[in-house]
């Protein structure tokens, strides 16, 4: 068994080993921290030495090309940096009268010490008990100052059998005087010296994760978000490859994401030398932070690794972090909910008797979680009021939730509410209350979106009263999901916190979801953000599941749930079957594409179900039935993405269950033209000497193979209906072993 972290005396050489990947630093004589190499294992050891000749060679412009472990602006200036720092002058160089109006912005840091422990953890990491932490070996290494007692601890986690790596950095001012940090990175990855190509999420609002290939040249390459939430426009995930040299399934390619929801930034830096940097933390453009003497400060986490399996193998390692690690466990079970919710049958026109009725046919047809979506409390009959006042609307159920919540549950199912409690309408009790509560600067104009303000989460009683609220609605009735939106950026950020707001406002966020989750055990939460755009590592530690996109389009969703697959897994991922005609596009979309799309992730039902004909209403409860015997597969095993949408053809998946007895294979077509035949996908993964049979949702047999025929020869064609070539098809097959 080979240590997880190690520590060579002699060359002052820090070793991370993960199962099939290292990471390596060493302190040089005069207590600099330099990288030393971070990459996937050719062999079961690795000793490393003479490293003297692995250095940088080019030292021109003082040093500036070195691979500073965590640069700061002081040994670095004329290249992107982690950290920097602001100093008063010190008393003794007042009394000399040397540029006293001058503050010191120089930071540089040498090594002091380092411990291993199995008990640190990243700052805002969950709170909320729900997914009881692994002891796990983390490496804290102590830097400080050269004049300043000013300290840096860079803390690195090794979760070894996942190949993944943690790091996060705490700062500390044990000097006498305030320090002001105006940049701060959780941590700088240094890749090998090479051509690279990046990969990420991009889009809008309707079109979240699609995917976007770049190759990174001599420069800075930002990747950013300002809006207060994790961000529709980009995602602080990324895959990354030597140019022309890795692919789905092959190749070395080293991935990243954060867990952080609010204003972030990825900073890719290519040297002259082709040396390439990659800076992950808060975004700077509007960042500051005053560390008062003796205060601490300990950013959110930093995951990233390497594959040498391709961008798939990329995504399975953190699809499994993200399972055990990050998705909180729920008291239903490991397994989402099918869910239903009536925004697309009702919008603002609830009552009573519709919301009752839904109910019932929703139980007919397989739902087990029935959710309300907005226009359920007081003054809320369009967008323009009521945000704010989270109490029951009598006028719409004038007992309160409890007789509509009983009959769900009487016909089997669970009971669901959305909520949006960052938000406030002018017209509002809670504004009329407390105008000062909203972000805001003094004197100017308040500026409204979807006629709506932000809640100033840098403020403690704000926060209190909103989790006040929330805690009475949960207390009073039987709730165990809510869909937690945000339904706007921010404009002006004035706050209580000042520029810290940034960082406060998530800290907000996440403290009312904790104290939630851990009072009510049975609670589970979605994360919504006009769609997809609070997805990341940290809220979904407090979230079970994420709300994709608001655009429900099924083939739209294809390059949706594409992009979503490179860094999330499938459990984390709600997608709804609604109306034939799509409310946003207009698209008219056959019943079963919409199906076999959605039942990628964790199945939810949009559409009106009371106006749908009989037979339809069948054809939903024979395919919700199919999902939940396939369930277990598409939420519990592991994803292979054989071809992708948005390169043409067809988005095809492949979902293997942990023992590789059970698979479940997805093709979608987007994209075909008459003559033209998709290929036979080969199949990833399977127990090449087992018989799989294979059966669709009518438990048709269409076929036996082997496991090595599967993966050699590929998925064969249906002998009734023809391989799908043309037209928007789609089919969902489940292959069992005989």
């Amino acid at each position: 068994m080979v240590d997880t972290i190690t520590f060579d005396t002699g060359q002052r050489l820090f070793l991370l080993r993960t199962d099939r990947s290292f990471y390596a630093m060493r302190v040089l004589a005069d207590g600099e921290l330099v990288h030393v190499g971070f990459g996937a294992l050719v062999a079961t050891t690795l000793a490393l030495n003479n490293l003297d000749h692995y250095e940088e060679p080019n030292y021109v412009w003082e040093k500036q090309g070195r691979r500073w472990e965590y640069p700061a602006f002081g040994d670095v200036t004329t290249h992107d940096v982690a950290i920097r720092a602001v100093f008063p002058q010190p008393a003794a160089a007042l009394q000399q009268d040397e540029a006293a109006h001058v503050p010191i912005r120089d930071l540089r840091l040498r090594y002091v010490s380092h411990e291993i422990s199995t008990s640190a953890e990243p700052g805002l990491a969950a709170q909320h008990g729900r997914n009881p932490a692994t002891p796990k070996p983390v490496l804290c290494i102590t830097l400080r100052d050269i004049g300043y007692n000013f300290l840096v601890r860079l803390n690195y986690r090794v979760t070894p059998e996942l190949d993944i790596f943690e790091r996060w950095v705490e700062v500390e001012n044990a000097a006498e005087m305030p320090v002001t940090i105006e940049g701060l990175a959780f941590a700088t990855v240094h890749l090998p010296t090479d051509r690279y190509e990046l990969r990420r999420a991009a889009g809008s609002w309707g079109r979240e994760f699609v995917c976007v290939t770049q190759e990174l040249h001599q420069g800075v390459t930002p990747l950013r978000q300002l809006g207060l939430n994790t961000g529709h426009n980009a995602n602080p995930s990324f895959l990354i490859h030597p140019k022309g040299r890795a692919g789905p399934d092959q190749g070395i390619t080293y991935f990243g994401m954060m867990a952080f929801s609010g204003n972030w930034s990825l900073r890719f830096d290519v040297l002259p030398t082709d040396a390439v940097r990659i800076h992950g933390g808060y975004e700077d453009s509007n960042f500051s932070m005053t560390l008062k003497p003796s205060q601490r400060h300990r950013t959110p986490a930093f995951i990233f690794g390497v594959a040498e399996d391709g961008t798939n193998g990329a995504s399975r390692r953190l699809h499994a972090w993200m399972r055990r690690h990050v998705l909180p466990q729920s008291a239903h079970g490991p397994l989402r909910p099918v869910l239903y919710n009536g925004w697309e049958s009702v919008y603002f026109d609830i009552s009573m008797d519709k919301q009752l009725q839904l109910a019932r046919t929703a139980a007919a047809i397989g739902v087990e979680l029935f959710c309300v979506d907005d226009g359920w409390f007081s003054g809320r009959r369009n967008d323009r009021a009521g945000l704010g006042d989270w109490t029951v609307d009598r006028d719409i159920f004038p007992q309160g939730l409890a007789p509509l919540i009983a009959e769900v549950r009487r016909l089997g199912m669970r009971f669901g509410l959305w909520v949006e409690p960052e938000m406030v309408n002018p017209d509002s009790h809670l504004y009329r209350a407390h105008p000062d509560w909203v972000l805001h600067f003094p004197g100017r104009p308040r500026i409204q979106t979807r006629h709506q303000l932000i809640l100033d989460f840098g403020r403690s009683d704000v926060v209190d009263a909103i989790y006040t609220m929330l805690d009475s609605l949960l207390a009073e009735n039987d709730i165990t999901f809510f869909k937690w939106d945000m339904n706007r950026y921010v404009t002006e950020a004035g706050s209580a916190a000042g520029r810290e707001i940034w960082y406060q406002h998530v800290q907000g966020l996440y403290d009312v979801m904790d104290r939630l989750l851990k009072k009510y055990p049975r609670l589970d939460i979605q994360s919504c953000s006009g769609g997809g755009g609070r997805v990341d590592a940290g809220i979904l530690s407090r979230c079970l599941q994420a709300w994709t996109s608001d655009n429900t389009d099924a083939m739209d969703r294809v390059y949706i749930q594409d992009g979503f697959s490179l860094f999330y897994p499938p459990p984390a991922m709600e997608s709804w079957v609604t109306h034939e005609r799509n409310h946003q596009t207009g698209r008219v979309i056959e019943l079963d594409v919409r199906f076999d799309v959605a039942m990628r992730g964790v199945l939810g039902i949009g559409t009106n179900i009371d106006a749908i004909p009989a037979e339809d209403l069948e054809n939903y409860r024979r395919k919700i039935a199919f999902y939940k015997k396939i369930r277990h597969i598409v939420q519990g095993g592991e994803l292979h993405r054989l071809a992708e949408g948005q390169n043409g053809g067809a988005s095809v998946w492949q979902s293997v269950s942990p023992d590789r007895r059970e698979s479940v294979y997805s093709v979608v077509v987007v994209q075909a033209m008459q003559g033209h035949h998709l290929p036979f996908y080969r199949l990833r993964n399977l127990i090449p000497d087992a018989t799989y049979r294979l059966t669709d949702e009518w438990d048709h047999e269409l076929g036996h193979f082997s496991g090595a025929q599967l993966m050699t020869l590929g998925m064969p064609g249906d002998q009734r209906h023809g391989h799908l070539t043309c037209s928007v098809r789609s089919r969902t097959v489940l292959l069992a072993v005989v």
